[in-house]
């Protein structure tokens, strides 16, 4: 069923990608490489009981889980609390290849890369700059079993609307649920089998739209929702989607209305993704011991009253490492800008009062300004 799924998933890539893009290097990449690398993928995770059984003793305990809309803080609170000594984070090339038998063949590759200066994945003037040696978020292993809203955000199938299971996902059957977080928590427990450590600190944000089979999934988990005035993070993540489908397939050559219907789905997505979990949260559906919704004003304005408050929830030890991470990037806060341009709310055939009327419940629930920057 599940190969049925991935199949029907795939062909509509190379459907919309066709449309997009028509005959090129990027439908082509679909068509060859993408095959490829899930048939890599598949082999080397199935050599690793073979391999490196001892991954099967491991059990992750007591995972924190990021979460919330991108552009909201999640990768900066991410990075910081990867600097743990117990954390075990995943840099990006260990998201290309979860598998540890991929890692051993593919490690000579990635080393050579690095030691040449070609590790960027992309760069900072997207918004988001990636590299191979650098931590990432773990959400991106759902790419390799096509679970994830990746697969509408950033791959150009542009409309989960007509693929619901792609964005709500705690609405797909049981065992498809639970069989996705199986898959991920056998990623976890071979990264945490390779590298020695204790904890799984994860930054799933579109995965807040599983929360509840991931609250019934790991009983002893964390998850913390960085809540952040959508004002500020729909022209952000909005330029952040934009530049990196300009950086990896080009967009200049994209027609105005595909562009446009994107723009509107993805703005449709944002405010799904607020709305689910503020459904959740006042339906009594998340157990307070079990989820923390932090404000982004108290991550950006005062880390350290905001370090406090994650510490007592989480239970992670506040080691001396951590701590002083934490003094250093307070101290850089007051004078952090941003170093990639966010455009205008026009450019996206969007408005401010759009966003008023759209997140009103966010505004009221949440106690938020209604207002931008």
């Amino acid at each position: 069923m599940r190969f049925l799924f991935m199949l029907k998933i795939y062909l509509r890539i190379l459907r919309v990608t066709w449309r997009a893009y028509g005959f090129g290097s990027v439908f082509l990449t679909w068509l060859l490489v993408e095959p490829a690398m899930k048939i890599l993928t598949g082999l080397t995770l199935a050599l690793d009981h073979l391999f490196f059984p001892g991954f099967r003793k491991v059990r992750v305990e007591k995972p924190i889980f990021i979460i919330g809309h991108p552009r909201s803080g999640t990768t900066f609170l991410h990075h910081l609390l990867s600097q743990h000594e117990e954390a075990a984070p995943f840099h990006t090339w260990h998201l290309f290849f979860p598998a540890l038998t991929a890692r051993f063949l593919f490690r000579p590759l990635v080393n050579l890369l690095l030691r040449r200066g070609k590790g960027e994945v992309m760069p900072e003037w997207t918004g988001h700059r990636m590299a191979l040696d650098k931590t990432e978020e773990e959400e991106m292993l759902f790419l390799h079993n096509y679970d994830t809203n990746f697969i509408t955000i950033g791959m150009l199938s542009f409309d989960e609307r007509s693929y619901p299971e792609l964005q709500y996902h705690d609405r797909q059957p049981k065992e498809a649920r639970l069989r996705s977080m199986r898959f991920l928590d056998g990623c976890f427990r071979r990264h945490l089998y390779a590298t020695g450590k204790r904890r799984i600190i994860a930054q799933t944000h579109l995965s807040t739209f599983r929360l509840k089979t991931m609250l019934e999934f790991y009983p002893d988990a964390r998850f913390i929702f960085i809540m952040r005035n959508p004002h500020h993070v729909v022209p952000s993540f909005l330029s952040l989607l934009h530049n990196s489908i300009e950086f990896r397939w080009g967009i200049k050559q994209l027609r105005p209305e595909l562009l446009q219907r994107y723009n509107e789905q993805r703005f449709q997505g944002m405010v799904d993704l607020y709305r689910y979990f503020y459904e959740m949260d006042t339906q009594g559906d998340l157990p307070p011991d079990r989820d923390l919704v932090l404000p982004y004003d108290l991550l950006r304005n005062n880390l350290n009253t905001a370090f406090a408050r994650i510490m007592e929830f989480s239970g992670l030890p506040a080691s001396e490492e951590l701590q002083r991470a934490i003094r250093e990037r307070a101290e850089k806060q007051v004078t952090y800008q941003r170093k990639h341009k966010v455009k205008e709310l026009a450019e996206f055939g969007l408005s401010r009062e759009r966003i008023s009327q759209a997140f009103a419940f966010v505004f009221e629930h949440y106690g938020m300004e209604d207002k931008g920057e």
